[in-house]
């Protein structure tokens, strides 16, 4: 049997370890040297699969809606990497939420149509399935917006974190 002391400390080293390698992989990722596997599989089953480990990172302080469409066409993608996205954006919510809140998953089908795609000329017109994440956290101040997916930027104290999540 661990003492309190000791128990806490292997808890530090575990929790130290496992934000290592989750550096390393968002690392290897963005400097495209881990591979993508993009394959079709079921993102409703996926968001519904995160609900208990968001539940347990977010605390008890965060309710967790989830609004999955029964009828959600396969996705396209690399599945551990949107497993990961989830993460972040879950964890930059909850630093969002000090006092606790509401973090809303939601699935849906959507057809985006040449009028979109010519607005948003990173999209083809298609047929896609949707993942959106909301909170009901601080926000993002509206100028700094367009930097979210910058590599290494944070809108987070010094030392708070790596501004990889989303890049």
């Amino acid at each position: 049997e661990l003492s309190p002391a000791a128990k806490e400390s292997v808890d530090l080293a575990l929790k130290a370890s496992l934000g290592g390698a989750t550096l390393i992989r968002q690392l290897l990722a963005f400097s495209r040297r881990h591979a993508l596997s993009p394959k079709p599989f079921d993102l409703g089953a996926l968001v519904a699969s995160t609900r208990e480990l968001l539940w347990r990172t977010l605390g008890e302080h965060i309710e967790i809606t989830m609004r999955l469409a029964p009828d959600l066409w396969p996705a396209m993608a690399d599945a551990a990497q949107v497993e990961s996205a989830i993460a972040n954006l879950a964890i930059n919510a909850r630093d969002a939420m000090p006092n606790g809140g509401r973090l809303t998953l939601e699935t849906a089908n959507r057809h985006l149509d040449e009028d979109y795609a010519s607005a948003n000329p990173d999209v083809h017109p298609g047929d896609y399935v949707m993942l959106a994440v909301s909170d009901t956290g601080t926000g993002i101040p509206t100028e700094l917006l367009s930097r979210v997916f910058e590599p290494f930027f944070t809108t987070k104290e010094q030392g708070k974190g790596s501004g990889l999540g989303l890049s």
